[in-house]
């Protein structure tokens, strides 16, 4: 039996309805393959995340896992930032530490004697009162003999001289190479060796009264100065005329490039060392050091070749100064070749690089404030001798000098945070009810910029007013821990008399003969590659000379 005509069409009606509704659920091959693509691409970036995530999480948790480290000892924190902890400058260089520094100290100060940071994932203790800086660097310093930088030197293997300096030894070593270092420029001594500084002094005015013919009065400041320091550290370390001021032809100049090539590398590797605290077996693997290798062997030649030249002299070249300290050294303790070149390069890191960025800040302080300037001078005018010479009692003795030279070391801070180390056990009395433990092996800050620019303690802190170190204030001041130049304490700076020896030295001779003149514009300090806050690049100063 057939079909009719109307059951075929309704068959066909039915299948090609069923066939409609399946091709519904099929995929649209053209208009429909974005979608598809898409949807892919999202879980792969979904899984992948997930992987980076996994990936990320034990080296996030191995640098957050110390951040609850202060909160169960009840020390209040300074919150971190996660992977950069309270300092992300250090590992940015965005942003200077005296930066970070200020924002923590201007949040806690007055609040809390001390609070929890973080460098990085280490804890520390950041001090926010000046009489606990006291008790840090004075009266409990057994508890706190080390310095940060001490801490460093047993990743620095290859660095034979600086392991022979005071500022990076640590325990018994550090006490015996600072009283065989210290010996040589102990008062006695430097007051024996003045001629050096007066000689030194002339030959600078010399230099200058040709330059300022030259170039119309105005010198470049911190390369006149970084002259003066190369030039009396090399005459009173290895009792040599460095050419930096009689033979300025020469370009560049040999003693004075090694110098700036080393401190500046020295003081840079101080921060790369305290960056790398997060990982510190980079260190070895990278075989960091403080010293470069160059200036290790120049400074090593020189140093023989300075010893040979002075004992074929014999006794027409016998002099006061610190070369003929080295050879007591030699002779009465048996020091080796390397023992008297670390020793000759500590006194050159306390007297060349530092001293002669504080000359720059003091001179540059002057030629903004002529008022202070020309009390200065009258000063000195009213104290030389027929000749125009001081005697080193005279220079020792003028207050207003004292309290020129201390402002300028406030305001400029050149080392502006001291960090110690616990070495023993012991105890920080936070309030009246409350003891904070510290560990042995545990870091303790103390920011003496923050301290320096503090209005509670410095009215007006951004302006230069020697007065108020008048009728020696430094000392009282230095008592409380609040004025710390040179730190404070058995760990306080060995060159500090050399410093202010060759510094007072050039004030002298420079505005007897000079008047210093700011130019138009006014230079304001900003972070340098290391930790502070300084006149950066050409400093451009007139120096007019008077008439005699």
């Amino acid at each position: 039996m057939e079909p009719s005509k109307d059951n075929l069409n309704g068959r066909r009606s039915m299948q090609s309805e069923g066939l409609h509704r399946v091709n519904q659920y099929q995929p649209r091959v053209r208009g429909d393959c974005k979608y598809t693509d898409r949807g892919n691409m999202y879980i792969i970036v979904t899984l992948g995340l997930i992987v980076v995530h996994l990936l990320l999480l034990p080296i996030d948790v191995y640098l957050t896992w110390h951040h609850k480290y202060w909160r169960k000892r009840g020390l209040v924190t300074a919150r971190p930032l996660t992977l950069l902890g309270t300092y992300p400058g250090l590992l940015t260089r965005q942003r200077n530490l005296v930066e970070d520094l200020q924002k923590v100290y201007d949040k806690y100060k007055g609040k809390h004697r001390a609070v929890g940071v973080f460098v990085t994932r280490q804890p520390q203790i950041l001090v926010l009162d000046p009489a606990l800086a006291h008790e840090i660097l004075v009266t409990n310093f057994r508890c706190y003999k080390d310095s940060l930088t001490s801490s460093y030197i047993r990743h620095a293997k290859w660095d034979k001289y600086a392991r022979r300096n005071p500022f990076w030894a640590s325990g018994k070593s550090w006490r015996s190479l600072r009283t065989d270092a210290q010996a040589g420029i102990s008062s006695h001594r430097l007051k024996q060796a003045y001629a050096i500084w007066e000689e030194g002094g002339r030959m600078l005015t010399n230099y200058m009264e040709a330059q300022v013919t030259e170039h119309k009065n105005v010198l470049e400041t911190r390369d006149l100065c970084f002259r003066y320091t190369a030039h009396v550290m090399a005459d009173f370390i290895w009792g040599i005329d460095a050419g930096t001021l009689t033979r300025p032809e020469e370009q560049p100049n040999k003693v004075q490039q090694m110098a700036s090539k080393w401190t500046s590398y020295a003081f840079y590797m101080i921060s790369v060392f305290m960056a790398t605290i997060v990982a510190p077996f980079s260190r070895l693997l990278l075989r960091l050091r403080f010293y470069p290798k160059e200036t290790d062997e120049f400074f090593s030649k020189l140093t023989e070749e300075s010893i040979a030249m002075r004992l074929s002299a014999g006794s027409a070249g016998s002099r006061t100064d610190y070369l003929s300290h080295l050879l007591q050294l030699r002779e009465q303790k048996q020091a080796t070749h390397d023992d008297l070149v670390g020793h000759a390069l500590t006194v050159m890191l306390d007297g060349y690089d530092t001293t002669g960025t504080a000359l720059l800040h003091a001179l540059y302080y002057l030629a903004e404030n002529p008022a202070s300037q020309q009390k200065l001078r009258t000063e000195i005018l009213s104290n030389l001798n027929t000749d125009r010479s001081l005697s080193f009692e005279h220079l020792c003795g003028l207050p207003y000098l004292e309290q020129v030279v201390y402002e300028s070391l406030r305001l400029s801070s050149l080392i502006p945070q001291y960090t110690k180390v616990c070495t023993n056990a012991t105890n920080i009395q936070l309030n009246e009810s409350k003891t904070l433990e510290v560990e042995a092996g545990m870091t303790i800050m103390i920011p003496n910029y923050q301290f320096h620019h503090d209005k509670r303690y410095f009215p007006d802190p951004e302006m230069f007013k020697p007065e108020r170190f008048d009728a020696a204030a430094h000392l009282e001041l230095m008592r409380k821990g609040i004025f710390l130049p040179f730190s404070d304490g058995p760990r306080i700076c060995m060159g500090m008399r050399l410093a202010l020896l060759t510094l007072k030295s050039a004030l002298i001779h420079v505005l007897s003969e000079f008047q210093v003149v700011r130019g138009r514009e006014k230079l304001r300090p900003h972070g340098d590659a290391g930790f502070g806050m300084v006149l950066q690049g050409n400093v451009h100063l007139e120096y007019r000379r008077f008439s005699r």
